[in-house]
């Protein structure tokens, strides 16, 4: 078969792109964190003090992106008196945090010079440093506040619950309770109604590979692809064997 070699050279394409883009942005971190330190030894702590507040959302969003994926796979087990109507109203305040959260961040990252360890220049130009913090800060919740937390929680969400919900459940229902998020629901609503967007008509379903969800989705993010796209389609392991 042909599709091996195939497979095998895109995962090398793949690997040795995704390495070359995790040593450009460890520069870039390198560079962000330096010039913090630069200028507090300086005697101009306001940059260290954005960075520690720009970490410390960026956390938060982690917590809340995991949280999103362990809440939809468990809501029926914490909470079976409570509706899907429910669910949605809880999802949809937790949104704000990933809006206020990636804009308060972007916003604490930028920097107005970046100092370069070693040497007594400075990225001072405009485009540069826009281009500087649009990589770094999208790389960084990408990799780190989104793909991560959402992995783990899919993992195990009830172990993920169990950290964060304490902390972040009562944040999430304090703005569902005050209504924040109730524009949104009532344009929403609005927009169906005018355009006639509902739900399709039930088609038949393909058949089953093992349950396929949102948490089992992610929790497969780390297996192993080329040894499940080399077994044949007559073995009746392939989409057992993950159960």
């Amino acid at each position: 078969m042909t599709t091996q070699p195939a497979s095998r050279t895109s995962d090398a394409l793949r690997a040795t792109f995704g390495i070359v883009l995790f040593i450009a942005w460890a520069i870039l971190t390198i560079l962000w964190v330096y010039d913090a330190i630069y200028a507090l030894v300086d005697g101009e702590p306001v940059p260290a003090i954005m960075a520690v507040v720009a970490l410390l959302l960026m956390s938060l969003l982690a917590g809340m992106e995991g949280l999103e994926v362990a809440v939809i796979d468990r809501w029926s087990r914490l909470y079976p008196e409570r509706s899907m109507s429910d669910l949605a109203a809880w999802l949809a305040a937790r949104q704000l945090f990933v809006a206020l959260i990636v804009t308060a961040a972007t916003m604490l990252a930028e920097r107005d010079s970046i100092a370069v360890p070693f040497m007594s220049t400075e990225i001072t130009s405009p485009a540069g440093l826009k281009i500087f913090n649009l990589v770094w800060t999208g790389l960084t919740v990408l990799w780190f506040m989104q793909i991560l937390p959402k992995h783990m929680a899919a993992t195990n969400a009830d172990r993920y619950l169990k950290m964060t919900r304490p902390l972040l459940f009562p944040v999430v229902e304090l703005v569902r309770v005050i209504g924040i998020s109730w524009p949104a629901e009532k344009t929403a609503k609005a927009i169906q109604n005018r355009i006639g967007w509902h739900p399709e008509a039930e088609l038949e379903k393909a058949p089953s590979r093992g349950g396929a969800s949102l948490t089992s989705g992610w929790a497969a993010l780390t297996a192993d692809r080329s040894s499940a796209a080399e077994r044949s389609p007559e073995d009746p392991s392939r989409w057992s064997a993950g159960r």
